[in-house]
């Protein structure tokens, strides 16, 4: 079993499999994974990324910029919606360097647009969420702050926890989150089963859009009544321990999936590799 305190010195590697892999930076700024990209081909805009999140969102504010327009989920057959409960959305197709450009539908949610403006002194046009990712296999190396879109998986997998003779960790688990999102297609979010928070079986939630380490569900990490602010996760075989921790109730439509998240402050200390084409996580260190 690896055992490693939370705060140690890090050091991140990249599969060799990825290094023919085009890279595309990004950048983390006040707690948020910031990438860029252009829609309609060459309109650029900058893009906060939730891997957590089931859909994609648009900022209000850029719609203009950007030379888009809204639409009611009426106007979609085949929704989950009725008339009574139509969402105002947003349709583009988004590009991330020289990657096939994404057509998705993307749903407005000014609130935290406008609390990433406030953190950060400027207007962030999207965020990306897992629909955006959707089929891909994207590797997020915080090492160098660049991502992968991979052609192929970069090993074969088998669930389990690996050990390198250079002392490389490896974490292989399978992307449980199956869910049909409101517009009637299957969505999977990364959710990691192999997970224990202070011996407590946890299933995860890979989610960079949240930047505390770990937040989890009350009755999962407290002790007599008492919210601890640091826990022990177990990923697989392998230990983390003074991991800063967030005690809060999870609540959203999918919160029977999973009764804790890994946000944004313990995925940098991995290299991500989350396989949406072929429902696959690896985190390696």
């Amino acid at each position: 079993m690896s055992r490693l305190c939370f705060y140690a010195s890090v050091l991140v590697f990249a599969f060799a499999a990825a290094a023919a892999a085009q890279e595309i930076p990004f950048k983390v700024e006040k707690g948020y994974l910031l990438i860029a990209g252009t829609v309609k081909g060459d309109l650029p805009f900058e893009a906060a990324v939730f891997t957590g999140n089931t859909y994609s969102f648009y900022n209000e504010a850029s719609l203009k910029k950007l030379r888009l327009f809204e639409s009611s989920s009426n106007d979609i057959p085949g929704t989950l919606l009725t008339k009574d409960n139509a969402l105002t959305l947003a349709y583009a197709s988004l590009q991330i360097a020289d990657q096939k450009p994404a057509d998705i539908r993307m749903l407005a949610r000014h609130e935290v647009f406008d609390a990433m403006s406030r953190a950060l002194g400027r207007k962030i046009d999207f965020i990306l969420g897992a629909d955006y990712f959707d089929g891909r296999i994207v590797q997020f190396d915080f090492r160098s702050h660049v991502v992968r879109f991979l052609s192929e998986p970069p090993l074969e997998y088998k669930s389990g926890t690996y050990t390198s003779p250079d002392g490389r960790i490896r974490v292989v688990s399978r992307m449980t989150g199956n869910i049909q999102s409101v517009f009637g297609t299957m969505l999977t979010l990364p959710v990691v089963e192999e997970v224990m928070l202070n011996g407590n079986k946890a299933p995860a939630l890979l989610n960079t859009g949240a930047v505390m380490p770990v937040t989890a569900q009350p009755n999962v990490v407290r002790k007599s009544g008492s919210s601890p602010a640091t826990v022990k996760v177990d990923l697989g075989d392998y230990v983390m321990t003074e991991v800063p921790v967030r005690v809060s109730d999870i609540k959203d439509e999918y919160d029977k999936s999973y009764t804790a998240i890994m946000g944004l402050g313990l995925l940098q200390n991995f290299t991500t590799t989350l396989d949406w084409k072929n429902k696959w996580i690896v985190l390696e260190r």
